[in-house]
């Protein structure tokens, strides 16, 4: 359900006053409510009220679960992150920040038996959560759980706790998301993206809110702890870093300093810090100092307690940028379905949807490269290589036979791919066409990539995240203290302090 814009909104929930706790999956959708520090009805209390009504109890048990294994698929990919230069450099300069702090800290640096200050343990994580480009789609669990799993830890809430958390900061975020960026309308349109956009920088405010919701504010600290959020979202660089080359370990989203951001905000508000409270509210509100072009407030308020968008996370079976993903997927059906050899490859032609992260693909020096090089990710698909969180050790990125193959590789945009994403947005369209030595070819094509949420056929089942997790976690982790950390995780809800989860 669409909602009209703040300030016309009814009142849906009769009887209750603002703030007031209810069931959120009980039908109603969102409504306005009074402002958190006296003020009128707005977006910011709308959502600030359904932050804090949302109880435990009242989600959905699949909500849960799939909180569950959205837990368990980026503590993995953290664990996985100590495997980049990019994640190890995070986490050493943290750890030394903490200095004696990081014997006796508030939350676990993941991966290790060091404690740090949340702040700083958030940024680590986070930055080792999407190092390898692992993490689930959208990426919001690199903006928002850190954060979350900090401050838990810092004050030894229960795992319902946290995981009611994690389901606030993914709903808000996507809802912001959705409602401010233009980069999917721009690729359909125009098939670049914008000239100024971001990634997820907002889930700065929806992990504040998580962190409110765990932490019982009120609705005046709620509100001011999203409003230092947005004082502290950092600008729209993702257009910027795409044109870089090489890649560096600036990527598309500055997830350590939202995740840091998003603790200092909350905190500072818990102990009477104040800011805007109305963040979303009037003509100066965040979305016009932003730079958000066509911000759409109905969508940002649309569905909560009924559309819950947690249940169509996409989780990432490669660690790659998404939109290779069905290239990656055709050219490994091909290589498993007739025994294909790479170096029995004449020419490869592969057809994707249009965008470059990487203007300089063929040229692969850092594993940032890598991860936005189509060519370089179908080369060792074509090679039977897993991409995984080996695909960027430096013999892979340096292989001479990887890169000849390479050099057989033409890619360009699938004909069919704007219509594609048009009719759904879902679509990552893909064709790979293979002609061997011997005059044969093969032609493999794909409409969805494998791991998406929202379709049954294509979502990655509990086994196969437990798989995923097992192979990343043991990059850091005895297998058996490993196995021990997924039956944690997987009974999350059952744990009386957060913290009984650890590696």
């Amino acid at each position: 359900m669409l909602l009209a814009m703040a300030g016309t909104l009814p009142l849906l929930w009769p009887g209750r006053s603002a703030g007031q706790g209810r069931n959120p999956a009980a039908g109603a959708a969102m409504a306005a409510s009074a402002g958190p520090a006296g003020g009128t009805a707005g977006i910011t209390a709308t959502i600030v009220d359904w932050a804090r009504g949302l109880r435990f109890e009242d989600i959905p048990a699949p909500v849960i679960h799939e909180a569950r294994r959205y837990l368990l698929d980026a503590w993995g990919c953290t664990l996985a992150g100590w495997n980049t230069d990019k994640g190890r450099l995070a986490a050493g300069t943290m750890q030394a920040m903490a200095g004696t702090a990081g014997k006796a800290g508030e939350a676990a640096l993941i991966g290790t038996r060091s404690r740090l200050p949340a702040p700083i343990a958030a940024f680590a994580n986070a930055e080792l959560m999407n190092a390898l480009d692992y993490d689930a789609i959208p990426h919001v669990p690199p903006v928002t759980l850190p954060a979350l799993l900090a401050v838990a830890q810092r004050e030894k809430l229960s795992g319902r706790a946290l995981l009611t958390g994690i389901v606030v900061a993914h709903e808000i975020a996507v809802r912001l998301s959705a409602a401010s960026s233009q980069m999917i309308s721009s690729l359909i349109e125009t098939g670049e993206t914008p000239t100024v956009f971001g990634i997820n920088h907002e889930g700065i405010i929806a992990a504040t809110a998580g962190i409110g919701a765990m932490l019982g504010y009120d609705a005046a600290k709620m509100a001011h702890a999203m409003g230092l959020a947005g004082y502290y979202c950092p600008p729209q660089g993702s257009h910027n870093w795409e044109t870089l080359s090489p890649k560096t370990h600036v990527k598309y989203t500055p997830v350590g300093w939202i995740c840091q951001g998003a603790v200092t905000a909350a905190l500072l508000a818990g102990q009477g810090f104040t800011s805007n409270p109305a963040l979303f509210d009037g003509p100066a509100a965040f979305p016009a100092f932003y730079g958000w072009p066509a911000w759409k407030p109905e969508v940002a308020l649309a569905g909560y307690g009924e559309n819950w968008r947690i249940l169509s996370v996409d989780y990432k079976p490669h660690a790659a940028c998404r939109f290779t993903h069905s290239q990656i997927d055709c050219m490994q059906r091909l290589v498993a379905r007739h025994g294909l050899k790479a170096q029995d490859m004449e020419a490869i032609e592969t057809l994707g949807v249009p965008f470059v992260a990487n203007p300089d693909p063929l040229h692969v020096r850092t594993q940032e490269d890598g991860q936005f090089s189509t060519p370089y990710v179908v080369a060792l698909a074509a090679h039977g290589i897993p991409l995984d969180a080996h695909a960027y050790d430096a013999d892979r990125l340096h292989d001479p036979a990887i890169r000849a193959t390479m050099a057989r590789i033409r890619w360009a945009v699938h004909p069919d791919a704007t219509a594609a994403k048009k009719q759904d947005r879902r679509s990552y369209i893909a064709r790979v066409t293979v002609r061997m030595k011997n005059g044969q070819t093969f032609v493999e094509e794909s409409l969805f990539p494998k791991g998406v949420g929202s379709l049954p056929d294509s979502r990655l089942s509990d086994a196969e995240l437990e798989e995923k997790f097992l192979a990343n976690a043991t990059m850091r982790l005895p297998l058996a203290e490993a196995r021990r950390l997924v039956a944690k995780l997987w009974q999350m809800d059952r744990l009386a302090d957060v913290n009984e989860a650890r590696g």
